[in-house]
Parts: C-alpha cells; structure tokens; sequence
C-alpha cells in the first residue's frame, strides 16, 4: 500500500491510499494499514462504483459489477467495523436510484454459488440494479446489526463522472443525451455530505435523496432478504479468510 499524495487543507491532512475492491486481499492490505495507524474511524463512505466493468469478474470469481459495488464495500465494513463501533461511527451507502429496477430474490441468494454473484458475460445495467439494491440492502442490515452505528444509503444523482465509460449501444447514446443535464461531481457528493455530518439518527437504515430521506419503493426489501443477502456476503468473506490462513 502506498501514499499517493499529501493535500493539506486548513491544517487538515488528507492522505490518499490505494486499493482495488476487484480483489479481497487489495481490500484486506488496506484494511490493515489503516488499522495499523489508527484505532477509530468516525465516518466509513463507500463511494466507489463501476457499471459494466472490464474485466468482468474478481480475484473471488464473483460478477465485477456486484463485486466491487456491494461485496468488496461489505468486506472493506467488514474489516473496519470494530473501529466505527468504538467511537459509535457512520457508514454511508452511496447507491443509486437504480436499485427500483431489478428485485432480488431468495432463490437468487440460494446454493454455494448464489445467482447473484456468478459472472456474466456482458454486464451492464440489469447487474448495475442488483449491485445499487444489494447496498440498500446492506445499509438496512448494518442497522439491524449494529444499532450504535448510523447507516444509511443514499442516491446522489446522476453526475458527470467515468463510470459510464464502458457502457455500449443505446445506453452510450442515452448516456451522451443526458449529460448536459447532469450533476458536478461536487454537487453529487452534497447528499453523500448531509448524511456524513446532519443530525439524521431518527433514519438510521433508510435511504435519503437530495439530502432528504425518500421512502423506499415497496416490495423490494425484506428483513429476510436482507439477512440472506449478509449471509451469502459472509460466506463468500469466511472461505476467502479461510484460504488465506492455509497459505
């Protein structure tokens, strides 16, 4: 793990690390270099998403876009969840309006190789959905689980950033159509912001949009979905640790 760059703002050290949710153990490094450095952490946001990534799957052989926009977020929570609870911390989910466009099910979340992992081969907006509820999902678990914490997920908006910048076909032209009407990346990140900092306890679990808390659409989340979805998560988590220790 190395120091990208040191940025100083108000006296303020921002330091940037490097780590590639495609792969646990670039997760599991980070993890441990942050631990090693620090024995809290305030305030987790997991931020990073892909949609339609190349290659299409990850170091666990689970579908790219699922991987790294849920399951290599729930790890790196994971690992560093211990050093929230200490000081009664936040985890901030960014999502997407797009998790109302696919539901899951249990019988996705079914067997040692759950639907709702295996790779694909083009993904594209149907995993982009799925991957989006999958962390609506997760923020709703996180404050079953963890009640001390706050945890929610969160819609940003649609902003000018390089996710799409694998995306082909009709979306590509949809994608160019829509940008002009797009957001900044700075005003993207104001709802990320709200619920890192506003007195928002009252909504622990749920989901805000535009700063606000927005309902979230019927029929897709469950407690028992829910549940199944972290036990599959965990179980993807235990054998990697598991081969970890035997090498």
């Amino acid at each position: 793990m190395k120091y990208l760059q040191f940025v100083y703002f108000n006296c303020i050290q921002i330091d940037y690390k490097v780590v590639d949710l495609v792969s646990f153990s670039s997760i599991k490094e980070f993890a441990d270099d942050y631990r090693s450095t620090h024995a809290n952490l305030h305030i987790l946001i997991n931020n990073a998403g892909v949609f339609s990534p190349n290659p299409n799957i990850t170091e666990q052989n689970v579908e790219a876009t699922v991987g790294i926009n849920y399951l290599g977020h729930f790890y790196l929570t994971h690992l560093l969840v211990d050093l929230l609870l200490a000081v009664k911390g936040r985890i901030i989910v960014v999502s997407s309006e797009a998790y109302k466009g696919r539901k899951i099910t249990l019988k996705m979340l079914e067997g040692e190789s759950p639907a709702i992992f295996q790779p694909v081969a083009e993904p594209g907006f149907v995993q982009y959905c799925l991957s989006n509820l999958c962390r609506v999902l997760f923020a709703k678990e996180l404050a079953f689980r963890y009640p001390d914490l706050l945890s929610v997920s969160l819609h940003p908006g649609a902003i000018k950033t390089g996710i799409g910048r694998n995306i082909r076909g009709c979306f590509k032209c949809i994608g160019c159509c829509i940008t002009p009407c797009m957001r900044s990346p700075e005003q993207g990140a104001l709802t990320t912001v709200h619920c890192a900092t506003a007195d928002i306890g009252e909504f622990n679990g749920l989901y805000f949009k535009d700063s606000k808390q927005e309902p979230i659409k019927d029929g897709l989340v469950t407690k028992e979905l829910q549940e199944k979805l972290w036990q599959v998560s965990m179980n993807v988590v235990s054998a990697f640790e598991k081969n970890s220790s035997e090498q």
